[in-house]
């Protein structure tokens, strides 16, 4: 619904700001205030029941009696989502070469192992919009503009030169998710009906996870696994499948699993979570 009704059918940008405190406030998750309560009329729906700290996010929303903007930060406390298209996250680089990792890092106050390997695709996608929006961030980050991470995180990036041919389809553009993206991710121009990323590959959302690092080990399903919602409305669950001794490696052929659900995004997800709340 929310798709239908916005300008180009995007789906909403990631969390970065609070309209209440008129203050940063950023987490893995669609930008609360777009939603609630017009199209997420039940602040509840955000909590996987299987999350072990469920009965916390509940006494919390009962204490701000169901205001889901008070509690922006809070929204992936169960589930993740980054509002763009990643359709090629094993092959990794440590967390260090991408700027927008450090960023992160010590604006949200929390703690990671920089030489930890994280998808190239997420890392260099955010770098690409950092960029391109240096004002933007900065107005962001010396707090005179606390919208501004909106505009930005709104936008299809275009990769750093460094890391070309990383984007969706082998391109260097990863795409903001949207009603009909898929027909943008084809690869072989002289067989898009075969090489067309169907509505049921593109991910849009899953349960939040982590594996080692800051956070620890979190799953909100035991085994280790997530449940993965795509596009086409389907929802599967994926198993996670560790990765010893994970090191970059540009091609992701050392990564074990099933994307998304693989140990890379884990660390990108921990660098998010050390201080989001």
């Amino acid at each position: 619904m929310y798709a239908n009704e916005t300008k180009g059918e995007r789906y909403p940008p990631l969390q970065t700001y609070n309209p209440l405190e008129n203050d940063e406030d950023i987490a893995a998750g669609p930008q609360v205030s777009t939603l609630y309560p017009e199209y997420l009329t039940d602040p509840y729906i955000i909590i996987c029941p299987s999350d072990p700290s469920a009965s916390n996010m509940r006494t919390k929303l009962e204490e701000h009696e169901g205001n889901l903007i008070e509690l922006s930060g809070y929204i992936d406390e169960s589930y993740a989502y980054f509002g763009w298209v990643f359709d090629r996250l094993k092959p990794s680089a440590p967390a260090n070469q991408f700027t927008i990792v450090g960023i992160l890092i010590s604006l949200l106050g929390g703690a990671f192992d920089t030489s930890q390997p994280v998808p190239i695709q997420l890392g260099a996608a955010l770098d690409g919009l950092y960029n391109a929006n240096i004002n933007l961030v900065t107005a962001y980050l010396n707090g005179s503009d606390p919208t501004a991470l909106m505009k930005v995180m709104d936008q299809d990036s275009q990769l750093p030169s460094s890391w070309a041919g990383y984007g969706n389809g082998g391109g260097n553009t990863i795409y903001r998710l949207r009603e009909g993206i898929e027909r943008f991710l084809i690869t072989d121009i002289n067989n898009p009906a075969a090489s067309n990323n169907a509505q049921s590959s593109i991910w849009i959302m899953m349960d939040t996870f982590s594996a080692g690092g800051v956070a620890g080990d979190l799953f909100n399903h035991i085994p280790g696994g997530c449940n993965v919602l795509y596009m086409d409305g389907h929802v599967e669950f994926i198993r996670y499948v560790a990765t010893n001794n994970l090191v970059a490696d540009p091609t992701g052929t050392s990564v074990n699993g099933t994307e998304p659900i693989v140990a890379t995004v884990a660390n990108m997800v921990s660098v998010i979570a050390a201080g989001s709340q």
